[in-house]
């Protein structure tokens, strides 16, 4: 009888030891972020970006774990790192990794479903309709290049994914700006695109400059860093409104890589 007991007893400790090694396991895997809208980037036409904003932690059990990320998390990240590095030349999205953050942001993945965007018309005194036809060839810019995002306007804009509007002057040295808003995941949720008429100094913009300025916002309001060459839209004070061929390689590349954090915070213990 003694030994018919022994295997059960053998077998319910090795059950515990297997259910405690879970738990530990469990409670120190991180918590998902939650998507909640965290923060806000505003990339402005000339050179200078302003976050504003908190970031949102979901819980605290989410907040504990950021000092350490699980191993296939580490190498997702460093194999996100290899292919920006592998792209330097022909994309400026390095400057991701150097940024305080190092976050891939982009829309998520939306199964062909186009990106809503509503476009204010309106506003100021020297608005006319022919700057409605700027802002859709800014988007028709960026849906060409294959990058795999497509727009489709609508009229409410509390459906809207993005949101245009026309403003007289911001009263600073800009013409644009852009407030984007993501989750913890990198996954961008809204944006908010603002397009000045004139400048700060009340001269009004010819429409090359303004259309230079909606196609730059619209790369920010798509995730796209700034570039360092004058040669890009997407550089600081854009100076063109037809995109480079790295503009468009950077789009593209960009909507390959999966969004979120870049950084190495070391392995769980």
């Amino acid at each position: 009888m003694r030994f018919a007991v022994l295997p059960v007893v053998t077998f319910g400790l090795f059950a515990m030891v297997i259910a405690d090694r879970l738990s530990h396991a469990l409670a120190a895997t991180p918590v998902p972020a939650a998507e909640l809208a965290g923060e806000t980037r505003r990339g402005t036409a000339d050179g200078s970006e302003f976050p504003t904003g908190t970031h949102t932690e979901p819980n605290s059990a989410a907040k504990g774990s950021t000092s350490h990320t699980p191993t296939i998390d580490r190498l997702a990240r460093l194999a996100v790192r290899q292919q920006i590095s592998r792209e330097a030349g022909r994309t400026y999205l390095d400057s991701l990794i150097g940024i305080t953050d190092s976050l891939v942001r982009r829309w998520p993945d939306r199964g062909g479903v186009p990106l809503k965007v509503s476009l204010i018309e309106g506003g100021p005194s020297d608005y006319h309709p022919r700057m409605a036809r700027l802002v859709n060839d800014a988007l028709d810019s960026w849906q060409n290049t294959g990058m795999g995002v497509r727009f489709d306007a609508v009229s409410d804009t509390a459906e809207a994914d993005i949101v245009v509007r026309w403003i007289d002057n911001f009263g600073l040295n800009r013409a644009g700006q852009t407030d984007l808003t993501w989750d913890q995941a990198g996954r961008v949720r809204k944006a908010v695109i603002s397009l000045a008429l004139r400048t700060n100094a009340g001269f009004p913009l010819p429409d090359p400059a303004l259309l230079a300025v909606a196609v730059h916002e619209t790369g920010h309001a798509l995730g796209l860093p700034h570039s360092p060459d004058s040669n890009d839209v997407m550089y600081p004070a854009t100076r063109t409104g037809v995109l480079s061929q790295r503009d468009r390689r950077t789009a593209q590349v960009l909507y390959q890589l999966q969004p979120g954090p870049l950084r190495d915070t070391g392995t769980s213990p």
